[in-house]
């Protein structure tokens, strides 16, 4: 078994443990899922070369029953060349976007995270796919489940600048794309995009 299926093994192993907290009344059984979080986030320590405080911390806020974060991600194109943002975290490229604010409906966080990361006004026009970043070429992989949501979005003015998270903000022709930042965004996507503003009526991608 290799370390990504070890990786996925005992992200599960926590999942059950986090679920068995959240739903057991049985004084012995949470002792025991308590017991199962405690080794699962230990291995997943191992498994990500990092401390088990580290892990604990990344789960922190989490409660009740495990689900996937949510990452949005917006498809802004003018004269064929699409909107790319510069990550200051890694000096690399991506379609402009970031994690769905728990206070805000998808459609506000989409425009905003636009707006923020580039400068650039735009409006939601409609969803276009729906994405598991387990089953795509993302790297690396996350210790939570991630569901991406891929908007495509109507330019409505603004200029390019930066913002806290981005050094950057540029349009590209898709033969022509940056370095991408392959754990936010990958070619497909962009592809995936593409396709649907030339095809209004290609359906929604749904893992």
């Amino acid at each position: 078994m290799g370390d990504d299926d070890w990786l996925t093994t005992v992200k599960r192993l926590r999942a059950i443990a986090q679920t068995g907290l959240a739903y057991s009344q049985d004084p012995y059984d949470l002792e025991r899922y308590e017991e199962l979080k405690v080794h699962a986030e230990r291995m997943l320590a191992a498994l990500a070369n990092t401390s088990p405080e580290r892990i604990h911390d990344v789960y922190l806020m989490e409660r009740g029953y495990p689900t996937p974060k949510v990452d949005l991600r917006a498809g802004v194109f003018r004269d064929g060349r699409i909107l790319m943002v510069r990550e200051r975290a890694d000096d690399r490229w991506s379609l402009p976007g970031g994690w769905a604010d728990e206070h805000q409906a998808p459609r506000v966080c989409i425009e905003r995270e636009v707006i923020e990361e580039s400068g650039y006004v735009v409006r939601a026009q409609r969803l276009v796919a729906v994405k598991d970043r387990d089953l795509h070429s993302y790297q690396a992989p996350t210790l939570q489940r991630v569901y991406k949501l891929f908007f495509l979005c109507e330019l409505r003015g603004g200029e390019a600048r930066t913002g806290i998270e981005t050094s950057g903000a540029e349009f590209f022709a898709l033969d022509e794309l940056p370095p991408l930042s392959l754990g936010r965004t990958i070619a497909e996507d962009v592809e995936l995009l593409r396709s649907h503003q030339l095809d209004a009526s290609a359906p929604c991608y749904v893992d």
